[in-house]
């Protein structure tokens, strides 16, 4: 794992457990809602479907950069289920009107599974707009005028 792939996980792991804090010691949700690991997450998208230069590395990329988020996570979901003390991670907007238990296991299943290769589409889609502009703009695309 290079240094900027640690820098992001870090960062999702250090705003989680931010979050959860911050609600813990009673902050409003309406302030703790704008401590988001998706945003974090959606900049190491962007940063990782420009800076890898191979499908595998953005597929592993999308993979790290969710396993904080997941395991954050499901850890504060099993604080809520063992505890019964209501969390900002099982606030009904989050939810979908889901009980604790299936909103639990479905983050670590999706974690595990749509998740980041829902990452890994978009960065592809970001990597292929990316490399056809900047194609674009070095000329590489264009059309030769000695050929025509």
């Amino acid at each position: 794992m290079n240094k900027e792939m640690k820098a992001f996980v870090a960062a999702v792991a250090v705003m989680g457990i931010m979050r959860f804090t911050l609600d813990r010691f009673g902050v409003p949700k309406e302030i703790v809602k704008y401590f988001s690991m998706t945003a974090v997450i959606f900049v190491g998208t962007v940063y990782f479907a420009i800076a890898t230069v191979t499908h595998k590395e953005r597929l592993k990329a999308s993979y790290l950069l969710v396993m904080p988020y997941m395991i954050i996570e499901v850890l504060a979901l099993g604080y809520t289920w063992a505890t019964g003390n209501q969390t900002i991670f099982h606030a009904e907007e989050y939810s979908f009107g889901t009980s604790i238990g299936p909103h639990t296991i479905g983050h670590f299943v999706g974690g595990l599974t749509w998740e980041p290769l829902t990452l890994f589409l978009l960065m592809e889609i970001i990597w292929f707009v990316y490399t056809r502009v900047r194609g674009t703009r070095r000329g590489i695309d264009r059309p030769n005028p000695s050929r025509l």
